[in-house]
This record gives C-alpha cells, structure tokens and sequence, in this order.
C-alpha cells in the first residue's frame, strides 16, 4: 500500500470538487475534456508534490494511483473525482478489478457504449496492472468500429488507447493514434496528449509549447469566467509547472514498470 498523507488529500479533494463544481461545458467533447489544462496540472503538481514531500517511510510506492490520477483526470473534472473513488474501492474490493476485464467487454459491445463508465473500467485495470489486457481488448474493438463505419465510437476507443499506451510507457505509440491528428475535431485531449508525449520523447521545446498554446485556447473557450480566480488555476498557468508535472509522471510510469523508458 502506498503511503499517504490523508489530511492533505481530503483538502485536495474538497478544493477539486469546489473546482469542479464551477466548471461549465460547451460542446460533446468539451463534456470530456475541456477543463483538462486546470484539472491535470493543478492535480498532478499538488499530489505529486505532496507525495515527495512525505518522508519515504517504505521505498517501494505503488505507483499506478498518480498514472490513473493524472491522466485519467484529462477527461473531465467530475471523472477526476471519480477515478479517486474508484483507486480506493479497488484497493478495498479486490473483485470489482477481476471483474473489470469482463465489463470492458460488455461495455464495448453495447451499440452506444457509456464512454465515461469505460474511462472508469480501462483505469481499473490500469490499477491492478492490466494495462496490457486493456490494450488487447481496445484494439479489437477498435478494429470492429472501424469497419461498421462508427467513426465517433472509434475515435472515443483510440482516445482511451493513447492513455493505455502513455501508461505503459509506449509513447511513439501513443503518437502514431489516428485520432491524434483529427484537426477539424474541437476536443482538448489532442493537444494535451500531444504536449505530454512531446515532453517524454524530448522533443523540440518549441512543438511542445505549439500545443500547450492550442490546449490553453481550449481552456479559454470551455472554462466558466468564475473559475478564472480559482486557486488551483493560480499553479498551472505557466508551462514550466505543466512541464515539472509530466516529467513526474514520466518517473512514475518508470517505478511502475521497474524499468528504463526511454524517449
């Protein structure tokens, strides 16, 4: 089990759902991600932060609970506190991840699958360590969508898929998703997604910052006036906390795996 400190995570949590509570979507895709540039960072700095500043009473930390954390949240801030929820209830209930693997199926075949319940079950098994599992699954199902013609059903599963790969540390896989290049689709997981793998493959600061730019014009036009003056807005308005934040989780997808990845 990891070591955390309780008192600090419960303040986090009401500030979140504070934020959260605030926030206000324009458009399908904005539902998913248009309040990820406050939601990632200011979450990720904070509990990373949090997490190295405790004396380190046990060396091992178990480290899936930041990768769910800080890349499940990009998706939305209601999921954000969902994913909290759904870390403790698996530590708690070692049936509900054995039994994530069969409801990723179930979900997949539904004619109009729940895309927030299946960010939800893919971070499960992300927790329990099934990423490959996960993987295994999105990529057959993403194949069948593709050839029924259900452009947005694929779209959504390949979305889920570069958090998978990012997880696993699999980052020019992650780059090559089709739906990484969908331009004309006004979705801020594309260049936030983006600005991360960049970052991790160490690419050109200049192409990084081209993205983080295009993320923030999202953030612009999808996030609420009031939550403008939000606290946690005040840590995440320059790109080198957004920097600090992804190279946490880079070393932290490093622990998870006990080994070298390398850009």
């Amino acid at each position: 089990m990891p070591v955390f400190n309780f008192p600090l995570k419960r303040n986090l949590d009401v500030h979140l759902e504070n934020f959260f509570n605030s926030i206000t979507v324009r458009n399908k895709y904005g539902a998913m991600a248009a309040t990820a540039t406050v939601i990632f960072a200011s979450v990720y700095i904070g509990w990373a932060y949090a997490k190295r500043s405790c004396k380190k009473q046990k060396k091992k930390v178990h480290g899936v609970f930041t990768r769910s954390m800080s890349l499940g949240v990009l998706h939305g801030g209601k999921l954000a506190l969902e994913r909290v929820i759904d870390y403790h209830r698996a530590r708690a209930d070692e049936a509900s991840l054995k039994a994530a693997e069969n409801e990723l199926k179930d979900l997949l075949i539904e004619e109009h699958p729940d895309f927030v319940k299946l960010q939800s079950t893919v971070a499960m098994l992300e927790m329990s360590g099934k990423e490959a599992v996960a993987v295994g699954t999105l990529e057959k199902q993403l194949e069948r969508a593709r050839k029924e013609g259900k452009s947005h059903v694929a779209y959504e599963i390949e979305m889920l898929l570069v958090e998978m790969h990012i997880y696993q540390g699999e980052f020019k896989k992650a780059l090559d998703c089709e739906c990484l290049s969908h331009e004309e689709i006004s979705d801020a997981r594309r260049p936030l997604y983006k600005a991360v793998i960049y970052i991790m493959l160490e690419y050109p600061r200049e192409r990084v910052l081209n993205c983080w730019k295009k993320f923030i014009d999202f953030r612009i036009r999808f996030q609420s006036p009031s939550s403008d003056q939000s606290q946690l807005n005040k840590a995440v308005t320059n790109f080198e906390e957004f920097e600090k934040a992804v190279k946490l989780l880079r070393n932290d997808i490093h622990e998870a795996h006990g080994k070298q990845i390398k850009p």
